[in-house]
């Protein structure tokens, strides 16, 4: 009840830490651990797709980000609504 924008702090939480410890990190060590050469076909699609997870990652945070402002602009504590 005293933070009713809760969820966007978490979505933001969750867009923040999406993408370097679910892609990027694992990609990263795939790819070393493979011996995937630079510019090869297998490398050149793990970093389009690592590039296009952060580009998801960084909408979703935008959003969330969004929503927290909105909800700010009416917050009002210790107030209830029913």
């Amino acid at each position: 009840m005293l933070l009713p924008f809760f969820n966007s702090v978490t979505g933001l939480l969750g867009a923040l830490g999406f993408w370097p410890l679910m892609v990027c990190f694992p990609v990263e060590m795939y790819i070393a651990q493979m011996e995937i050469p630079r510019w090869s076909t297998k490398w050149l699609c793990l970093q389009i797709l690592s590039v296009a997870c952060l580009i998801i990652s960084i909408a979703a945070a935008a959003g969330a980000i969004a929503g927290v402002v909105i909800h700010l602009k009416s917050y009002k504590p210790f107030e209830t609504s029913y």
